[in-house]
Parts: structure tokens; C-alpha cells; sequence
């Protein structure tokens, strides 16, 4: 069974209306509903859709939101001077 919480305009599901339900319950959040899970009428999590976003990016938007915010610029030179130099000489115990 489940109630609205006025104050937050939210559903309240009992957890174990959530493991009875749970294909149910995640239409509804999937559809854009939130609810607040309890235990014992004790809220413990909240239920709510997930943001969505984008799975590919083009190339152009790419470069500008990714490549152009790198934290160190300067890594690549560092790598390319390091590239020749191997860890043979290490003592290894």
C-alpha cells in the first residue's frame, strides 16, 4: 500500500510493496514519477528517474566540451618524452 505525502508531494511505498511491485513501481518512476521508499513507515531512499542524457556526442562537441577542458595540457609532451625510457634498470625485490 502506498500513501502521498503532502508535504513533499511525494508517493510513499512500503518496502515491501517495492519487492511485490517492483516492475510496477518502476514504470511509474520510468513515466517520471518520484516516490520515497520506507521501512517500518520509516523513510530510507528515494525513487526518482533518472536525468536524461545523451549516449553519443558529436565530434565538434567533443572537442569543445571535452578535449578543450583537459586538467593538465601538458601531460602529452611528458608522456612522448618518457615513451624511450623503460624500468629495466630497476632493482625489483
Amino acid at each position: 500500500m502506498y500513501y502521498l505525502c503532502y508535504i513533499c508531494r511525494m508517493i510513499e511505498v512500503a518496502s515491501r510493496e517495492l519487492r511485490n511491485r517492483t516492475r510496477a513501481l518502476l514504470d511509474r518512476v520510468a513515466e517520471g514519477e518520484s516516490m520515497t521508499i520506507t521501512v517500518h513507515g520509516r523513510p530510507v531512499a528515494e525513487l526518482a528517474p533518472l536525468a536524461k542524457r545523451r549516449r553519443w556526442m558529436r565530434r565538434r562537441q567533443f572537442i569543445r566540451e571535452v578535449l578543450a577542458h583537459q586538467a593538465d595540457p601538458g601531460l602529452t609532451d611528458d608522456l612522448v618524452s618518457l615513451a624511450d625510457e623503460t624500468t629495466d634498470d630497476i632493482l625489483w625485490l
